[in-house]
C-alpha cells in the first residue's frame, strides 16, 4: 500500500508539473513520430503525458512483479515449514511408539526421516527399535550412520563398543575406542568399557598399567578392576611358571603395587587357587598390621588350616576394638569352622547372625547344628537362610 501511495504521489505531481508549464508556455510544439509505416503526430503536452503514462506504467509493473516474487517465496516458506512439521510429527510419533514398546510402528516413523538432520538422535532411536525387534545388524548399521553425528558420535560408539563385548569381539571394541578422541576416551563409561574389553582380550599386565592413571576417574570401581586385572595377570604366571615364580614376582614388583588392596587381594586369592594358604595366611595378617581392609578381609574364611594361629589372633583382636562388627565376626567364624574348632565358629557365628542373619553365615551355622545332631535347629536355620536370601 506504501508503494502504491508513493507512485500516486509522482503522478500527481507530474502532472502538475505539465499543467503549470502548459500556462506559462503558449506554444504547445509540434511532434511527430514515424516508425516502419506507422505515423504519431501529438504536441508537447500530449507527448508529455504519454512518458508519464508510460514511466507510472513501468513502477506499477515492478510493484507487481516484487508482489509476484514475494508471494511466491512465501509459498515456499509455509511448504518447507509444513514438510518440517510432518517430520517433526514423524521423529515425536516414533519416540512415543519406542517408548509405548510399539517397536513396529516406531520403526515405520524413523524410516520415514531416517535421511534427516535430527542430530543422529533419530538414528539412536531407530537402531534401539530394531535391536527389540531382533534386528541387530539393521541396528549397527543405524549406529554407524548416527557416528558421523558429531552430537551423537560418542553415543553411537558406545552403543557399537557394547554390542562388540557382547559378542566377545574384544579387538573390534579396543579399535572403536582407539578412534574416539582424547576427551571422549576420558569418559569414565568409556574407561570402564576399555577395562572390560582388555580384561576380555586378556591383556591383564596393560589393563593394570592403564588402570594406574584412570584410579582417580574410575573411583570406587577402581579397586574392583584392579583386583581382576591383577588376579588375571597372577593367574597367567601361576599356569605358566608356578606358584614358585608366581612369589618371586610378586616379591620384584614395586613397593606402592604391593601395598595395593586390590593387588594385595589378587595376589592371596591366586595363592589360595595354589593351595599355599599358609603363605596366603601369612600375607592376610601381614597386609593388615594396621588396620583390617574391606577387601581382605572376606579372603579369611577362604583359608583351610589346621591351626590358623595368626589369622585367629588378629581376627579377635580387632574384635576387641569393635565387637560388633558382621565381616569380622563372620569371617572368624568360618576360618575356625574351616580350623574345625566347631565352639570357637559357634560363637562368632551365633553374634554374626544376631547383627546381620546373613545367609551364608545361617548356611555355615547350620552345618555346625546338623554335625551336632540338632537337626530340627538346622532345618529352621536353613529356612532362615532361605528368606535371607529372598531378602
Amino acid at each position: 500500500m506504501s508503494h502504491l501511495i508513493r507512485i500516486f504521489l509522482v503522478l500527481v505531481i507530474l502532472l502538475i508539473g505539465v499543467v503549470i508549464a502548459a500556462m506559462i508556455f503558449d506554444d504547445s510544439g509540434y511532434v511527430m513520430v514515424e516508425f516502419n509505416g506507422w505515423v504519431v503526430e501529438m504536441n508537447v503536452w500530449s507527448l508529455s503525458l504519454s512518458f508519464i503514462v508510460i514511466f507510472v506504467g513501468l513502477m506499477l509493473t515492478n510493484l507487481l512483479v516484487k508482489a509476484s516474487l514475494v508471494a511466491a517465496s512465501g509459498s515456499k516458506s509455509w511448504l518447507g515449514q509444513w514438510g518440517n512439521r510432518k517430520k517433526q510429527n514423524a521423529f515425536t510419533a516414533g519416540l512415543i511408539a519406542l517408548a509405548e514398546k510399539n517397536y513396529l510402528m516406531a520403526r515405520k516413523n524413523f524410516q520415514k526421516i531416517e535421511n534427516e538432520d535430527f542430530d543422529g538422535i533419530n538414528l539412536l532411536a531407530a537402531a534401539e527399535a530394531e535391536m527389540q525387534l531382533g534386528q541387530p545388524l539393521l541396528a549397527k548399521r543405524y549406529w554407524r550412520l548416527a557416528a558421523t553425528y558429531e552430537k551423537s558420535i560418542l553415543a553411537a560408539n558406545l552403543c557399537l563398543i557394547r554390542d562388540a563385548l557382547q559378542h566377545y569381539q574384544s579387538h573390534e571394541a579396543i579399535t572403536l575406542i582407539q578412534s574416539l578422541n582424547e576427551k571422549q576416551q576420558a569418559q569414565t563409561v568409556v574407561l570402564k568399557l576399555w577395562a572390560q574389553a582388555l580384561s576380555q582380550a586378556g591383556k591383564w599386565q596393560e589393563l593394570k598399567d592403564k588402570l594406574k592413571g584412570w584410579k582417580k576417574a574410575l573411583g570406587n570401581d577402581y579397586e574392583p578392576l584392579m583386583q581382576q586385572a591383577s588376579k588375571g595377570h597372577f593367574a597367567e604366571i601361576a599356569s605358566k611358571e608356578g606358584a614358585g615364580q608366581l612369589k618371586q614376582n610378586w616379591k620384584s614388583l614395586p613397593r606402592n603395587t604391593r601395598q595395593d588392596p586390590a593387588q594385595q587381594a589378587a595376589y592371596i586369592q591366586q595363592l589360595i587357587d595354589q593351595g599355599m594358604h599358609e603363605d596366603a595366611e601369612l600375607a592376610l595378617v601381614e597386609y593388615q598390621k594396621s588396620a583390617p581392609h574391606p577387601l581382605l578381609i572376606p579372603m579369611f574364611k577362604l583359608l583351610t588350616l589346621p591351626n590358623p594361629t595368626p589369622a585367629i589372633k588378629i581376627l579377635e583382636n580387632w574384635l576387641k576394638q569393635d565387637g560388633l562388627n558382621v565381616e569380622l565376626l563372620s569371617a572368624l567364624g568360618h576360618i575356625a569352622f574351616n580350623a574345625n574348632d566347631k565352639l570357637l565358629a559357634e560363637k562368632a557365628l551365633a553374634k554374626a547372625i544376631k547383627l546381620g542373619n546373613r545367609q551364608e553365615d545361617l548356611v555355615l551355622m547350620a552345618n555346625i547344628k546338623e554335625s551336632q545332631d540338632f537337626p530340627q535347629q538346622a532345618l529352621q536355620l536353613y529356612k532362615q537362610s532361605m528368606q535371607a536370601n529372598e531378602d
